[in-house]
């Protein structure tokens, strides 16, 4: 009865424990991957935001001329021509927002920075590296979780394994009975901890 338990809460202990490694490098790896994504996100952001800048510093520039083509209508064709010099230094997603706010009329819903093109092609990259370094970073945490509870239920059946190891050697067979039964409780839960991760 005793080398049946131990060869049971063996095998148990070893699958629990190859488990619990398995499960730890998988975490490993989706918290490195998080990270990665982190940096990738905080990159992006700067990219984004030094674009943004700049869009915009030239967009104010070209809207300066259109003032000075209202005031100046004899230069009216050199201005646009200096206005579409400068729109074409722009990011293509804002050139095509100017152009569609030229479009309506100059209407201060279509104004290209507000554009919702625009908008998107500024800000989706990096929010969506932010949620998925998020993700990446809560399926480390479960699957971490999993590891430890998979690594305790591997602790408490190699405590089972010395019991019933123990009371395999006992010449007194009540204390040999008391351990292979302290040693099949240890089991048991050792293996209900097991099938709970």
């Amino acid at each position: 009865m005793t080398a049946i338990l131990l060869g049971l809460v063996s095998v148990a202990t070893a699958l629990g424990a190859y488990q619990a490694t398995s499960w730890a490098a998988e975490a490993v790896a989706y918290s490195s991957t998080a990270d990665q994504l982190r940096d990738r996100n905080l990159s992006t952001t700067l990219s984004s935001q030094l674009g943004l800048r700049d869009d915009g510093a030239k967009l104010f520039a070209a809207v300066q001329l259109e003032t000075e083509i209202t005031l100046f209508p004899e230069q009216a064709e050199e201005l646009r021509a200096d206005q579409r010099r400068i729109i074409a230094t722009t990011t293509p997603e804002l050139a095509a927002a100017w152009d569609a706010w030229v479009a309506s009329g100059y209407l201060n819903e279509a104004f290209p920075l507000l554009n919702a093109q625009y908008q998107a092609a500024s800000f989706a990259e990096p929010q969506s590296l932010q949620y998925a370094s998020f993700v990446a970073e809560e399926a480390a945490d479960a699957i971490d979780a999993r590891s430890t509870t998979v690594a305790a239920a591997s602790a408490i059946l190699a405590l089972a394994l010395f019991v019933l190891g123990v009371a395999g050697i006992i010449r007194s067979w009540r204390v040999a009975a008391w351990l292979v039964a302290a040693g099949a409780v240890a089991a048991v839960i050792g293996v209900a901890v097991l099938l709970s991760a």
